[in-house]
């Protein structure tokens, strides 16, 4: 089995598209979204929707739940791009789930809220090690997480840590970033492969498509992260 794990959109739609493109030439069985299909950029109402309709599961990331509760004031403008419906759905996508695979127990989220505080895979042992363990105690074998905008895995003493990069805002690297797992349906014991995939994309149209949105909260903060892959706020 294939499954692509993708994340962090993030209203790019440039990047969404060559996503898309990769997506056919790879064929996955399975996307899943772990979460952050909106906010920031230019184009959510394209990033939401093109999530809704290829997507097998999406889970919500904190800027997901924020539109979707309309947490903030200075969000009206993504509240007016979205509509009552997608916002409804934002709001009540599920903060967590689980796949076990090759034999390994593995934990999908975005990162916050589930965590409450940014990690990123170089984090300490000591802050990495509590998302193994769900709430009655069981294991986990990876944690499969995004969040941070940074792709990387990371073997600690629990399992797999890894981070699927970001679609549409990759931090680092200036590129569409996602993740793809090879392994076998079920607990018995199997290969399981894991793939940090990296493509180019129309930063420039990305660029333009954001400058012709000024109204976005803070748009030029995302601006100077498409054009250096560093984070602005």
């Amino acid at each position: 089995m294939k499954i692509a794990f993708i994340a962090d959109l993030h209203g790019n739609w440039p990047a969404t598209c060559a996503l898309e493109k990769d997506l056919l030439l790879q064929k996955p069985d399975r996307i899943i979204c772990l979460g952050d299909i909106v906010g920031k950029g230019p184009s959510n109402d394209l990033t939401f929707d093109w999530a809704a309709s290829h997507c097998d599961l999406i889970i919500g990331g904190n800027w997901d739940y924020g539109l979707g509760h309309r947490m903030f004031p200075a969000d009206v403008p993504y509240w007016q791009q979205l509509g009552d419906r997608r916002l409804d759905a934002l709001r009540d996508l599920p903060r967590e789930s689980e796949l076990t695979l090759s034999g390994r127990r593995i934990r999908l989220m975005h990162g916050r809220p589930v965590m409450e505080r940014l990690i990123k895979v170089d984090n300490t042992l000591e802050e990495i090690q509590p998302f193994f363990t769900d709430a009655d105690g069981r294991p986990f074998d990876v944690v499969l997480y995004a969040d941070a905008h940074r792709q990387a895995m990371r073997t600690v003493n629990p399992g797999l840590f890894i981070n699927t990069g970001s679609v549409g805002n990759g931090l680092g690297v200036a590129y569409c970033c996602y993740a793809i797992v090879e392994a076998e349906p079920g607990d018995a014991p199997a290969p399981f492969e894991v793939r940090l995939r990296q493509l180019p994309y129309d930063r420039e149209q990305a660029i333009r498509d954001a400058e012709a949105m000024p109204r976005i909260p803070r748009i030029d903060t995302y601006i100077n992260e498409i054009r250096t892959a560093r984070y602005s706020r």
